[in-house]
């Protein structure tokens, strides 16, 4: 089922410093998982993985095998991100 596009309202984001700050919290982890080099992500190819404070604290084949290694940690303080593996490319 499609969504009308004129149905579509869009809305200010106004949020407290302190949700910005919480929001933020994990700009430098995400900053360092996405520079990560191929053979790093290799070890994670076709996984969830969760990062805090720039390293890979989990990783798990589902995002419940994931949310499950973590347990009651607050995931606000953690990325959550699928690591894809490497496609072939044809020339």
């Amino acid at each position: 089922m499609k969504t009308d596009p004129k149905q579509i309202t869009v809305e200010p984001w106004d949020i407290s410093p302190e949700e910005e700050q919480a929001f933020r919290a994990t700009d430098d982890t995400f900053q360092w998982l996405c520079s990560l080099s191929g053979d790093a992500l290799r070890q994670h190819a076709g996984k969830w993985v969760a990062a805090k404070d720039c390293r890979i604290i989990a990783a798990g084949d589902t995002f419940d095998v994931l949310l499950e290694q973590l347990g009651d940690m607050d995931l606000q303080t953690v990325v959550l991100d699928r690591i894809e593996r490497s496609g072939w490319t044809i020339r």
